[in-house]
């Protein structure tokens, strides 16, 4: 005997509130038959409804379920084919005509009291009292799995295999193979067709999903219907129809959603009335399809260990009985655990796994979405709390007003580029970005009541993927607050930037007089090609920019810019992604790995940053540095990855480039200054740049007045070039420093050698190596001192030299001035003077404890930064972090995704620190008068907590809708709600009256896209997809909010109506197919009759049409065309073969025609996709073969797949090829492929010819040898000797240099010259008798000659072997010199080894000598020479005089060597004459005393009588 329970029913306003609510209204409404905006109440109902008083009692007898009869009941079927347009068909047997019943009491389906089958034998399945089956004696749920089955009586179940007529149509295809049993059409590259129908003889043959050959001629599924609800599931009904009942997202029902039943099957055991506290899956109780609960019982008979795999060929009965079991076990563990919430996890994950809730029908591609795909919010009465009158989407700088601002170039940047997408184009969003920026900047003193603790500026992030009226926000804010168009130094003293890639954004911030620099990504591209990439020219480095620094003599005339060498975002992440997918993880996305696939990739990437040799990290960084700190008219950003690693605790492990960037940093504010000027030089074929700033306030190199002495002491030179090859050679380097700087000394700062850049912090540190400017202000490099080298930290050769003799407390830097100038932010001296610091990384590892965090070590650091010169420090963005792992962002947590937009680190400790630590760091940033900048993002927002139901549609970064995308203006579950009680809550909108009153203007500008003011009328305190565009794909797939096929209404609970399935509510109803005699019918799992909808059953799709009757053959639907086999199977994603055309059906089954379509096809071994096209004729043909298409010849694979930059070879051996854009076939010219040139002629096609030269153009030659393949190198060919280049083309009248030797071909027919001296541009060679140029000294035909290194023979001309020591002369006909030459006019002489005498006497052929300069090697002609120690000789003629000389008049004496004679009496034949011992005149007249004592006079006549 069962305890009895006594309920009070209550009626308040119009609703039940107990378990004994008339539920009348629950049988017609909820059941579907009334509008959905219908008011629903207890007592509107359409059928009778037994008495209730307002109050009164209701007995509930329980009692432990004993076993019931079978209680199904069934409807008996026949089988048949609906109007078919094929003439295949389905075998049809006549129509039943009766039903059988095999249960053991008949359903009636009438309303009744709730009371009424409390405690009876007979369970009736029709609209009853939730109380009435509290009771249910005769139920059994261990054993519900004997209810009787549905049967067919008339027509056979489905037979497994093919026909007969089928095999024998298969077997007259040339490509049918069969393995085990079954048949496979096999592809030309040996693999199977799937999902492929072909018509062969009238017999319709189809390949399935595995390509195995699969019946059209019977169907997949058994007819006959089976009641939805038996006295087990009638427990199962919603206990009544309040939204309080039902977990809903704005009214509507998901597959996550739960519910309360009327009763709970306590422990498996008992059912009681449930209570308010019970709630149950909905997936534990229906299912959308048979598809989806063959999946649950699949899944929960896993869980469970039932050892047992349900499929959709079971009978309905069957699959409900299994459900049942699986219930009765869901309760016992619950009753266990004494929970739920393992359940809700299990149905959750269960979820997530089905395809039509995931990313499979989300449309998932990287190919147009960074994560995955974006969905556009759509406007719907369904969501009209989502619609919006704005959403303008991709009004960038380059469209802000729609119309690509009369440019005609592209959009910018991508609308939707991460998770929630603002609607920046929404007037209210756009006051409340104001009201962000305000609270951004005056953070300090709002939140820490500290004004030293405010931004100074910001950094708009992602300023190509906003509405550009933002620019016109934060500029007129900052006009308003700061007065930054005031004069410069209100502006230098707020400087903001931009994060403007796009090469349209200067012009934008130009014309518009944005409050903040834009970058120079011109300059940043050409950084990337010439330094870090592929080598190309340096040249790019002085011109592809905002300014042209050939000669830049002039402040002002550029825009204001900024410039950086690598950042958070670029170069780095980027790295690690290929690193990642390359090295780890093939399949990862790149931008979602885990915490140990990210560490494995930094521990490579740090590796290989300490090589010479690197794989992924970046060449030349120093280099780039060097550069961009010196440019003029350009601000420069320093990021902190390229100091330290960037990864690993913030500032703990030092870069290798560490040392020269702070070098470069803490000597730029010492010599940087003046104009400047860069030109590009060129050695044996290898560039090398050179960059000059003169100095301060010298701004050309011909100045030579009006500075100060501090300009001779500053200025600078940067060497850079970016081949590991390079060489001057013999030849020598000048460049030229400035006039003003002539005849002085300068000094390495750093300097490229084989071991790395070496630094030299000072001039005593560079001791050895000063090098002096000439006269011109030239300094001049040699060979020895300029080479390439490949090291870690270069790749080429990077210099750097500053003069000598500058203090050391040198600052040369200018302060902005207090006038107003023509722009904002203008190219002046004093813009040259800043220096903004990136200071963080994306990937600083999370700290181990509190004193690594990043804002502690800044304070800590803040005059470590000063001392490097920095004026502004652009901080990480301060957000709490997102830590969904949806993207790189949040998997990292580095600020840049978030949830709530006023939360820095306010809630919790960001990354970075506690709101303390930021507020020290900026505190200790302005005591060293270091601005800060903050990280504005107002693109996106992260996993907001709230869900709503929008109405989406899918589509790519820019919001085109994707074709044929599975969401397509489709209900949809996104997290676009922010908690309402959050930091927005608290700030969002509130300081928008405050602004209306200091800056009335800033509400009174017109925004461009929107032609209207921003609106602050309404405060935002809680995010909604109302203020966004939409969102990424969330992994929910395109079914997520439940619907109802075979009516096309979406399931809900709300006050403007209700619709539910029908086994959720009293209404009794059946599912299954039924054939009626005119056709197939269906009824779904909800109950309802399927009318003109597509249905899903066993994985595949059928159509009924608007009398529910199964159609089969081609259809047109809605406008569209689609194919159903004889069996009614819809083609999906699938090829149809008919009469030799090929017609493809899309992801929806609908018939492509008349033009070309992209297709999402995965790259193998990849989680990516590419995309390809197919082309379809008006009449949906498919190109397959060589087609004429798209104004040329093109050509589309077997599966119909456009060939693009590939080639074809019939065969009959014509070649085709394909260009990679337009798909077109190559005609009238020849092209390379695979090596081999190839003549297309006008109908597209080349056959090679080999063994011959041919020529592409008329002038470059090629030779394809006997295998068609263009030869290269060396080539001997009927006794000639030949030179074909890597690309193949033919060498003529060209130098050739290999393994060291050099050789010449020929202009005329490119013969290699042998054995002869001959002549090119005016210019002598020799080569000897293998062809190899002669170079250095070389004897020829007992001749001497020489030759240069690139084999030019010297003539009339000096030569040095030695860097200059010694020096020998060729005539005009090359013979090398030897003994006296004149050449000029000027006499010189050789020895017999041809070296040139220099600082020597030579001994004549008359046994004079002579004597040669040691300067210039010319022979010395009247002049007087000394070898020192006072010995003098006089050269007359050329020759030493001997003898008596007179010279100028005077009178001197040289011995016979030629050596004056000085100081010593001279014995001739008239007597003793004297020369006196300083200039060796001779005496006369004059009294001399020796050092014998005695005196002794020279007569007038210069003779003395030495006896007297």
């Amino acid at each position: 005997m069962g305890k009895k329970v006594h309920y009070k029913l209550h009626k308040v306003k119009k609703q039940w509130v107990t378990i004994a609510v008339t539920s009348a209204a629950l049988a017609s409404i909820v059941g579907g038959a009334t509008l959905a905006n219908q008011k629903v109440s207890a007592d509107e109902t359409t059928e009778p409804v037994a008495t209730t008083t307002a109050e009164s009692d209701v007995v509930v007898e329980t009692h432990e379920v004993a076993t019931p009869a079978a209680t199904a009941t069934t409807d008996v079927t026949t089988v048949t084919n609906d109007k078919a347009a094929d003439k295949d068909t389905v075998a049809t047997p006549a129509p039943t005509t009766a039903t059988t019943d095999t249960t053991a009491n008949t359903a009636a389906p009438a309303a009744t009291d709730r009371a009424a089958v409390a405690n009876g034998a007979t369970e009736t399945p029709a609209v009853t009292d939730r109380a009435a089956v509290a009771n249910g004696a005769t139920e059994t749920p261990a054993n519900a799995a004997t209810a009787t089955d549905t049967t067919l009586t008339v027509a056979e179940k489905p037979k497994s295999g093919v026909t007969e007529k089928e095999e024998t149509a298969a077997l007259s295809l040339d490509n049918i193979k069969k393995v085990d049993g079954k048949y496979y059409y096999v592809k030309e590259d040996g693999s199977y067709k799937t999902n492929f129908a072909v018509s062969v003889n009238g017999q319709l043959l189809y390949f399935g999903k595995d390509g195995a050959l699969t019946s059209t001629s019977t169907h997949s599924f058994t007819p006959g219907t089976t009641n939805l609800v038996d006295a087990f599931s009638s427990h199962n009904r919603a206990y009544d129809s309040k939204k309080e009942s039902f977990e809903l997202v704005d009214g509507y029902l998901t597959p996550n959603s739960w519910y309360r039943p009327v009763t709970i099957l306590e422990n498996g055991e008992k059912w009681r009335v449930s209570t308010d506290k019970d709630f149950r899956p909905l997936l534990m109780a229906w299912w959308p399809d048979v598809d989806t609960q063959v999946a649950y019982l699949n899944t929960f008979s896993k869980h469970f260990n039932l050892n047992a795999t349900y499929s959709t060929s079971q009978s309905q009965s069957e699959l409900n009985a299994a459900a049942k079991a699986i219930q009765i076990k869901i309760e016992q563990e619950i009753s266990a655990k004494k929970s739920t919430e393992w359940l809700r996890q299990a149905i959750e994950s269960f979820v997530k796994e089905q395809d039509q809730w995931n990313t499979t029908t989300e449309n998932y591609t990287l190919a147009d979405h960074l994560q995955g795909g974006a969905l556009l919010y759509v406007n719907n009465d369904k969501t009209p709390w989502a619609n919006s009158d704005y959403r303008l989407l991709n009004r960038t700088p380059s469209n802000q007003d729609g119309s690509l601002n009369g440019t005609g170039r592209y959009l910018g940047g991508y609308e939707f580029l991460l998770a929630n997408d603002v609607d920046n184009s929404n007037p209210v969003v756009q006051a409340e970005q104001l009201n962000q920026i305000h609270y951004l900047v005056n953070w300090g003193s709002i939140v820490m009541g500290d004004k030293d603790a405010n931004f100074d500026g910001i950094r708009v992030d992602a300023v190509d993927n906003v509405d550009a009226d933002l620019l016109q926000v934060y500029t007129n804010y900052f006009r308003a607050a700061f007065g930054v168009d005031k004069s410069e130094a209100n502006a230098l003293a707020h400087i903001s930037i931009l994060e403007a890639w796009d090469l349209n954004d200067n012009a934008y911030n130009q014309k518009h007089d944005g409050a903040a620099l834009a970058m120079d990504n011109n300059l940043r591209y050409a950084i990337m090609g010439a330094l870090y990439g592929s080598g190309s020219s340096l040249k790019d480095l002085i011109t592809s920019s905002l300014t042209d620094r050939t000669n830049n003599s002039k402040y002002g005339d550029t825009q204001a810019n900024y410039i950086f060498a690598r950042a958070h975002d670029n170069l780095v992440q980027d790295i690690i992604r290929d690193i990642v997918q390359k090295e780890i993880n093939p399949k990862s996305d790149g931008y979602t790995m885990t915490d140990a696939e990210l560490k494995r990739a930094f521990e490579i990437y740090n590796e290989d940053m300490k090589k010479a040799e690197k794989r992924y990290t970046i060449n030349n960084i120093p280099a780039a540095y060097a550069l961009i700190l010196q440019n003029m008219e350009q601000v420069t950003r320093v990021y902190y990855g390229d100091l330290y690693t960037d990864n690993g605790q913030y500032m703990a492990t030092k870069s290798p480039y560490y040392d020269a960037i702070t070098t470069l940093l803490k000597n730029r504010m010492k010599y940087v200054s003046g104009g400047q000027s860069m030109k590009v030089d060129t050695f044996n074929g290898k560039e090398i740049l050179s960059s000059v700033r003169y100095g301060k306030d010298i701004m050309t190199a011909d100045q030579t007045t009006g500075v100060a002495e501090t300009s001779k002491h500053s200025g600078m030179l940067t060497l850079i070039a970016n081949d590991q090859d390079f060489s001057l050679g013999d030849g020598t380097l000048k460049v030229n420093m400035g006039k003003l700087h002539a005849n002085q000394a300068y000094r390495p700062l750093l300097l490229g050698t084989d071991k790395g850049i070496v630094t030299y912090e000072n001039d005593a540190a560079a001791a050895g190596k000063i090098k002096y400017t000439d006269a011109e202000g030239n300094l001049t490099f040699s060979g020895d001192e300029i080479k390439g080298y490949r090291t870690v930290d270069m790749r080429g050769y990077l210099g750097v030299w500053v003069p000598v003799g500058a203090p050391d407390n040198q600052d040369i830097r200018v302060k902005g001035s207090d006038k107003k100038l023509d722009k904002t932010f203008s190219a002046t001296e004093a813009l040259d003077s800043q220096v903004i610091y990136e200071g963080f990384s994306n990937f600083q590892d999370f700290v181990e404890k509190d004193s690594q965090y990043t804002n502690k070590l800044i304070a800590e650091n803040a005059e470590l930064f000063k001392s490097w010169g920095i004026t502004s420090f652009e901080m990480a963005p301060q957000f709490v972090s997102a830590d969904d792992r949806t993207f790189l962002d949040s998997v990292i947590q580095n600020g840049y995704a978030f949830t709530d937009r006023y939360d820095l680190a306010m809630s919790k400790n960001n990354k970075y620190g506690s709101k303390e630590d930021l507020r020290n760091a900026l505190k200790a940033l302005h005591k060293q008068g270091i601005q800060a900048i903050a990280d504005w993002v107002p693109d996106q927002l992260y996993q907001l907590p709230g869900q709503e139901v929008v109405t989406a549609t899918r589509a790519n970064s820019y919001g085109t809708p994707k074709a044929n995308a599975y969401i397509n203006n489709t209900l949809y579950v996104a997290n676009s709600k922010s908690s309402g009680k959050d930091f927005q809550a608290q700030y969002g909108g509130e300081f928008l009256d405050e602004l209306q009153k200091k800056y009335p203007q800033l509400f009174e500008d017109v925004m461009i896209s929107t032609g209207k003011k921003i609106d602050p009328s309404v405060k935002i305190k809680q995010w909604s997809a109302k203020y966004m565009n939409g969102t990424n794909i969330l992994g929910r797939g395109s079914r997520y909010v439940l619907s109802n096929d075979a009516t096309g209404r979406y399931y809900q609970v709300t006050d403007n109506g209700i619709f539910l399935p029908k086994p959720l509510t009293d209404q009794g109803g059946k599912t299954g197919f039924y054939y009626d005699g005119k056709g197939m019918a269906y009824f779904d799992n909800s109950g309802f009759q399927a009318k003109n909808a597509f249905i899903k059953y066993g994985g595949n799709y059928y159509y009924f049409d608007k009398e529910g009757y199964m159609l089969t053959g081609r259809q047109d639907i809605d406008g569209k065309t689609y194919f159903f086999l004889p069996n009614g199977i819809q083609l999906r994603d699938s090829i149809y073969q008919q009469d030799g055309k090929y017609y493809y059906f899309g992801s929806f089954g609908e018939q492509y025609k008349d033009g070309y379509f992209v297709f999402d096809v995965p790259k193998e071994g990849t989680s990516e996709t590419e995309a390809k096209f197919r082309y379809f004729s008006p009449t949906g043909e498919m190109a397959v073969g060589l087609t004429y298409a798209g104004g040329g010849l093109q050509y589309f694979d077997e599966n119909g797949f456009q060939a693009k930059g590939t080639k074809y070879v019939t065969p009959d051996g014509k070649l085709y090829f394909f260009d990679k854009n337009s798909g077109n076939a190559y005609t009238n010219r020849w092209a390379e492929i695979d090596g081999i040139w190839y003549e297309f002629n006008d109908q597209g096609y080349a056959q090679a010819k080999k063994g011959e030269f041919y020529t592409t153009d008329g002038s470059t030659w090629f030779y394809r040898d006997a295998a068609g393949k263009n030869v290269t190198g060396a080539l001997t060919l009927d006794g000639h000797e030949y030179y074909f280049r890597a690309n193949g083309a033919q060498v003529k009248g060209e130098f050739v240099t290999e393994n060291g030797k050099i050789s010449y071909y020929t202009v005329d027919n490119g013969y290699k010259v042998k054995d002869k001296f001959f002549e090119v541009n005016g210019k002598w060679y020799h080569a000897d008798k293998d062809g190899n140029l002669a170079t250095g000294r070389q004897t020829i035909d007992h001749l001497n000659y020489y030759f240069n290194a690139d084999g030019s023979q010297v003539k009339s001309d000096f030569f040095t072997l030695d860097g200059g020591k010694t020096w020998y002369y060729a005539k005009d006909n090359g013979e090398i010199v030897t003994g006296a030459y004149s050449i000029g006019g000027k006499n010189y002489y050789f020895k017999e080894d041809g070296s040139q005498v220099k600082g020597d006497f030579v001994k004549n052929a008359d046994g004079s000598l002579s004597y040669y300069d040691k300067d210039s090697g010319e022979r010395l002609n009247n002049r007087f020479l000394t070898t020192g120690n006072n010995v003098w000789y006089y050269f007359k003629d050329g020759k030493a005089v001997t003898g008596r000389q007179n010279i100028d008049g005077k009178e001197y004496y040289f011995d016979k060597l030629g050596r004056q004679v000085k100081g010593s009496p001279i014995s001739t034949a008239k007597g003793v004459e004297y020369y006196e011992s300083v200039l060796g005149e001779r005496v006369t007249n004059t009294w001399i005393t020796f050092q014998d004592g005695k005196t002794v006079f020279f007569d007038e006549n210069g003779y003395a009588d030495f006896d007297k």
